[in-house]
């Protein structure tokens, strides 16, 4: 849950903010919450979370509410539910920058889950080991992370932190161009799912002002050498239409 935060603000071209702890509302819902205002755009946010939620095998009925943290009001929302053929009936425009607060309400109870479970044990460890961590109390090894290391997602046998621009896999860690690295947040942010080469390019290279042609395909050649050591993860071409980050 909180990596949708994450992706959410780096989708934003917010690399430094925090998401807050997630809270959870009840047995089916989720808040998260963030350290500092920010704007995004809905089919932004849809793509995230629905490609978040079905890497992490979670179920794919839910509902999104998006509340303005002042007055509390819903300011955007939307439902996914079992007889929906399209995410949005309307997407609509960027909302501006401001205190957000996310809601993820699931349409089935999730006391049983075995997802959720292993979410809520796998945090509560990983809370203890960070306050073992900053006691002293946990030796640093060679291949551990430094505490200052950002948010890792996991891409099959890697593990990939866009804020430091990082690969690892293995003992092993590679550094990520700038380009790069935003390349491969938004292809893992559409896991399984074919981005367009127009959004790509729009969102890699916007900020420049000027694209050269090639270089996107440039850039994917380079990523695709990065992920040569798991053969479960291709980056395929989509003939006319983009690319697509798949993991079997």
């Amino acid at each position: 849950m909180r990596a949708i935060g994450h992706k959410i603000l780096l989708r934003a071209g917010d690399s430094t903010s925090r998401v807050l702890p997630v809270k959870r509302i009840n047995p089916s819902v989720f808040q998260l919450e963030f350290q500092s205002p920010f704007n995004f755009v809905p089919d932004t946010l849809v793509s995230v979370v629905h490609a978040s939620l079905a890497s992490a095998k979670l179920p794919l009925q839910y509902t999104v509410n998006v509340f303005d943290c002042s007055t509390k009001e819903i300011i955007y929302g939307y439902q996914i539910a079992e007889k929906t053929s399209t995410l949005v009936p309307c997407l609509g425009r960027e909302q501006t920058k401001s205190c957000y607060v996310i809601q993820i309400a699931f349409l089935e109870d999730l006391s049983n889950n075995a997802t959720i479970r292993y979410m809520v044990i796998s945090g509560a460890f990983a809370m203890i080991a960070f306050v073992l961590i900053g006691r002293g109390y946990i030796k640093g090894r060679k291949d551990a992370l430094p505490i200052d290391a950002g948010i890792f997602i996991t891409l099959g046998q890697y593990a990939f932190s866009s804020e430091k621009r990082l690969l690892r896999v293995g003992q092993e860690t590679l550094s990520l161009t700038d380009k790069e690295s935003k390349l491969l947040s938004v292809l893992s942010a559409n896991l399984n799912q074919p981005v367009d080469r127009d959004k790509l390019m729009k969102e890699v290279w916007e900020d420049d002002g000027v694209f050269v042609g090639r270089s996107l395909d440039v850039f994917i050649s380079k990523l695709r050498k990065k992920f040569q050591r798991d053969r479960s993860i291709k980056i395929v071409s989509i003939h006319g239409k983009g690319y697509k980050l798949e993991i079997d």
